[in-house]
C-alpha cells in the first residue's frame, strides 16, 4: 500500500439546513439539548436542569402576572442542539482520471482534506469509489475514527486500474448514500455521459451536492502540426491512428465545448454549483466555495 507524505488540511464547510438529530456537532440543529442558540424559557419542574435556571426571568415572569398563581413559578432556559451530519466523498478512480493533472495522488490528497476536516468538525465521514461499478474495495463506510483520513488515501493510491471502461458505478454508488442529512463530494473529471450524471443527481437530490470538476490540462490539448497522429483511448487504453487536419481539431474542440456546456446545464437544472479545479485542490478553495455560497 503507497503511502503519501500528506500534511492535514482542514477547510471550513457550511450545512445549508438545520439537522434533527441527537448526535452533537457544528451545524444548526432543531433538537433541544446543549447548544448556544436560545430557543425559549420552560418550567422548572417538566424540564428539570437546574444548572440554566434563570432568576431575573422568574421573577420577572411572576411581577408580570402576580394573580396568575400564588406560587413562584422557576424557569431554565433552553437551547437548540447542534448537531452532526456525514460528509461523503463520491471517488472517480475511471481510467481518464489516472492521466494528465488528474491522478489517484491529488484524488487521495482531496479524500484526506474531507476526512480530516469531517472528524475535526465532530462529524463523519464516508467514501465509495467508482469505475464501471461501485468499487467496495475502496470504500469506507461512515466512520469518525481518527484514522479514517489516511485509510482513505492509502486506499485510493493502492486501488487496482479498472477492468472494464465506463463510469456506471457512480449511480450503484448514490446507493450507498443513506444518511439522514449528507454532503456529497463528487469528484470526477466528469469525461462521461451527462444522462448517467442527471440520473445521479436526481438520486441525489435530497442532499446537498458539491461537484468537484477537475479539468485536464490537455483534455482540449490537440497536436497543431497536419500529418498521421496517434491518439489513444484514456479509458479503454485502444490506440489509433489519424490523419490530422484542420477539420478534425476544430470537431474536437466543439465536441468538448458542447459537453462541458451541456454538464454546466446539467448542474444547472439540479441547482447544484460546481467547484472546477485544475491540479491539486487546496482547503483555501473549499473554504471560499463555501463562504460564497453562504453569500449567495
Amino acid at each position: 500500500m503507497s503511502r503519501l507524505n500528506i500534511q492535514p488540511e482542514e477547510f471550513t464547510y457550511r450545512f445549508p439546513h438545520k439537522v434533527f438529530g441527537h448526535v452533537p456537532g457544528a451545524h444548526s440543529g432543531t433538537s433541544l439539548g446543549s447548544g448556544d442558540r436560545f430557543a425559549g424559557f420552560a418550567d422548572l419542574f417538566d424540564y428539570a436542569d437546574p444548572r440554566r435556571l434563570d432568576v431575573r426571568a422568574s421573577v420577572r415572569n411572576q411581577l408580570a402576572d402576580p394573580l396568575a398563581s400564588e406560587q413562584q413559578r422557576w424557569l431554565v432556559r433552553r437551547y437548540q442542539q447542534r448537531s452532526a451530519i456525514t460528509l461523503w466523498l463520491l471517488a472517480d478512480i475511471t481510467q481518464s482520471m489516472a492521466v494528465s493533472a488528474v491522478d489517484h495522488a491529488r484524488l487521495a490528497k482531496l479524500a484526506h482534506m474531507v476526512a480530516h476536516s469531517a472528524i475535526g468538525f465532530g462529524d463523519r465521514f464516508a467514501m465509495a469509489s467508482f469505475d464501471s461499478e461501485w468499487r467496495q474495495d475502496v470504500s469506507i463506510m461512515p466512520t469518525r475514527q481518527r484514522s479514517a483520513p489516511m485509510l482513505a488515501a492509502d486506499m485510493l493510491m493502492a486501488a487496482n486500474p479498472s477492468k472494464v471502461a465506463g463510469a456506471e458505478g457512480l449511480f450503484q454508488s448514490a446507493d450507498l448514500v443513506t444518511s439522514s442529512h449528507a454532503m456529497v463530494f463528487l469528484a470526477s473529471d466528469f469525461c462521461f455521459d451527462i444522462e448517467l450524471l442527471d440520473r445521479t443527481l436526481r438520486k441525489l437530490s435530497h442532499y446537498t451536492v458539491v461537484p468537484v470538476v477537475w479539468q485536464h490540462d490537455d483534455v482540449d490539448h490537440i497536436p497543431s502540426h497536419a500529418g498521421w497522429t496517434e491518439i489513444r483511448d484514456s479509458e479503454t487504453g485502444t490506440r489509433q491512428s489519424v490523419w490530422m487536419r484542420p477539420s478534425i481539431q476544430k470537431r474536437w474542440r466543439q465536441m468538448m465545448a458542447d459537453h462541458f456546456e451541456q454538464l454546466t446545464d446539467c448542474f444547472m437544472r439540479h441547482r447544484v454549483r460546481p467547484l472546477f479545479v485544475n491540479g491539486d485542490i487546496t482547503a483555501q478553495q473549499l473554504t471560499q466555495y463555501f463562504y460564497t455560497m453562504k453569500k449567495s
